[in-house]
């Protein structure tokens, strides 16, 4: 996702803030040094479940093909 021309800090901020205000539509606490919720299995579940269904979080979904490559070779 690129950050709107005219949010004037850095990508990675903008995508920190994106992040902060969609937890908090979701009651979801979250932050780096504690990130309790969306540390949790199920989470991750959704999230790979989401990449798998849409295009969307697409690095998201090479990141995951290719733990699942090396998982398979190690079994």
């Amino acid at each position: 996702m690129e950050k709107p021309a005219d949010f004037e800090r850095s990508t990675a901020v903008f995508h920190s803030v994106y992040l902060q205000e969609m937890f908090a539509e979701k009651n979801i606490k979250y932050s780096k040094k504690d990130p309790k919720e969306v540390a949790e299995k199920y989470f991750l579940d959704k999230l790979i479940k989401r990449s798998t269904k849409t295009n969307h979080i697409q690095s998201f979904k090479y990141f995951t093909d290719f733990c699942e490559k090396i998982n398979n070779k190690i079994s």
